[in-house]
């Protein structure tokens, strides 16, 4: 379990994050979701120790990070994906982090394969590819067998396949038990991979909970109508909230029956009546609206 408790981070006179809490649990995959500027990677950073926090604390199961013997057996982690030496393989990087955290180079190779660059282990980083170097980032966070992963924007770079593989691999991980706490701006592909979201802005948390709890129990529904001013003459007329959207109209309120029925008595066609979630990039976008940094 990762716990944030009363976190804060000043530099100067900016407060990066303040008073963050929020716990991510094992067995589950945690989305850590913000507009850019809004303290995710100084959270991660400041868990890892990299940063001294203010005021607060970050915990791994009880205990901070620099209190770990060992942490790369407890802890993995993937900031980013460009700190490596052009000139070393992807294999003779992960052998140059083996020994600090005990693990022998037959699990290099391992995990190598676990990535899908066993065959490209050779090879000189320098000549990857940026979904490559994302995929060797990860090898290292997993390289010490961790209970828990703490992984920033980790799909950077995939194409969609890769993209694909990362989503059934974060979820197998939590499968096994694992922590999951990822960063992603990816959220469309987020909402198919997390089960909790913790979302920031500037600094501060607007939301934490389960992915599902997030839809505010309104009803949604995409109107694809014959006639869409009649169709918006009606709505009005009903005082339904609706929005164009695409090749058609998005009805928030009344249920798809009650909307069919309604175009039925005014005699309008509709092509399609399909009740939609509200998502998590709406939600997302509702949250932060105005609190970003661009």
């Amino acid at each position: 379990m990762i716990e944030i408790e009363n976190l804060t981070k000043r530099f100067g006179r900016v407060t990066a994050v303040k008073n963050l809490s929020l716990v991510a649990w094992p067995g589950r995959v945690t989305g850590f979701l913000g507009p850019n500027g809004a303290g995710k990677t100084t959270t991660l950073r400041t868990a890892l120790s990299l940063l001294k926090p203010t005021s607060g604390r970050v915990t791994f199961d009880g205990r901070e990070y620099r209190a770990i013997t060992r942490p790369g057996r407890v802890i993995g982690a993937s900031l980013e994906a460009s700190s490596f030496h052009p000139g070393r393989s992807g294999r003779d990087h992960l052998r140059m982090l083996a020994p600090c955290i005990g693990v022998s180079h037959r699990r290099c190779d391992d995990v190598l394969e676990v990535v899908g660059l066993g065959k490209d282990a050779g090879r000189r980083v320098g000549q990857y590819s940026l979904g490559m170097r994302a995929r060797l980032s990860l090898a290292g966070a997993m390289l010490g067998d961790p209970g828990t992963l703490l992984l920033d924007e980790p799909a950077n770079g995939l194409d969609p396949e890769g993209i694909a593989w990362m989503r059934g691999l974060l979820r197998g991980l939590a499968g096994e038990g694992r922590t999951v706490l990822v960063s992603s701006h990816l959220l469309a592909e987020a909402q198919l991979t997390v089960d909790d979201v913790a979302i920031i802005a500037q600094g501060e948390l607007i939301r934490a909970g389960r992915l599902e709890d997030l839809d505010d129990g309104a009803h949604r529904t995409f109107v694809v109508a014959a006639d869409p001013a009649r169709f918006g003459d009606l709505a009005r007329a009903r005082r339904w909230d609706f929005a164009p959207e695409a090749d058609g109209i998005v009805v928030v309120g009344p249920s798809s029956s009650e909307i069919g029925e309604a175009a039925a008595g005014a005699g309008l066609a509709l092509y399609q009546l399909a009740t939609r979630a509200r998502g998590l990039e709406a939600a997302f976008l509702d949250l932060t609206s105005g609190k970003g940094l661009g």
